[in-house]
């Protein structure tokens, strides 16, 4: 590949960066927290590339034999196929079948003091994790006979016959390391396909036998008040941190 070739590189990957946080679809690869520093590398891409094309355009007007001489092997515009790929495909978020292979989060024992659930504007919105975390360690158990929003996607599981598994993916930096955060849902009388976005207004159901005295898996229960899908298909930030407030 010669130098107008790894400019044209250079300038396509600053350009889809830039395209991907335009639309916003970035936030299906990295956290939202890289949404500045993802605009820094969009910006310095596409300054190198230009200056890279620029001096090629002017290298190749002052000695027009040389480009040639330095073409490289054709195997070097091999790198444009994943380029390609990232503009003919649409990007979306971990979701259903990724949740089925990999094992769900189960949240390490804890010091947190839980503060109370303020209940006074409504039904509180909740993250998953959070619910979890407190299902699991708040001695003052303040998720019971509390109606809770929570906010996630549909994983069926055929051990649920009356409900789905609510799912999120706790993300540290990238879906490459995304973990899935899961509560099975019970008294939902309808059925939704895998990966439909929903709001659900639940009631935490205390288990017997404590979490970690149990056999098997450590399974957080809710019982389903109202539910609604996503307007949208999906929200802006599909995953939760374990940077988040």
């Amino acid at each position: 590949m010669n130098r107008l070739g790894r400019a044209v590189v250079i300038v396509c990957l600053g350009m889809i960066t830039a395209r991907l946080l335009f639309t916003g679809g970035y936030g299906w690869f990295v956290q939202q927290r890289m949404q500045i520093p993802l605009i820094l590398a969009a910006i310095v891409l596409l300054i190198i590339g230009g200056i890279e094309a620029l001096q090629a355009t002017r290298e190749e007007q002052s000695n027009p034999d040389s480009m040639s001489r330095h073409a490289g092997p054709a195997v070097g515009w091999m790198l444009m196929l994943p380029i390609f790929v990232l503009v003919s495909v649409a990007p979306t978020a971990l979701g259903a079948a990724a949740a089925q292979r990999v094992e769900a989060f189960t949240p390490p024992d804890t010091t947190e003091r839980f503060e109370p659930i303020d209940s006074s504007a409504g039904i509180p919105e909740m993250r998953l994790s959070e619910f979890i975390d407190r299902a699991h360690w708040d001695e003052q158990k303040s998720l019971k006979g509390t109606p809770i929003r929570l906010e996630g996607l549909v994983v069926n599981d055929d051990d649920i016959t009356d409900g789905f598994k609510l799912t999120r993916f706790m993300v540290s930096c990238c879906a490459a390391d995304g973990i899935p955060i899961q509560v099975a849902l019970r008294g939902i009388d309808a059925t939704y396909a895998d990966d439909t976005w929903v709001v659900v207004d639940v009631e935490w159901i205390e288990p017997e036998v404590p979490y970690f005295e149990a056999d098997g898996p450590r399974v957080v229960e809710a019982q389903t008040i109202s539910l609604t899908t996503v307007d949208s298909g999906i929200p802006n930030d599909p995953y939760e941190s374990p940077y988040d407030d």
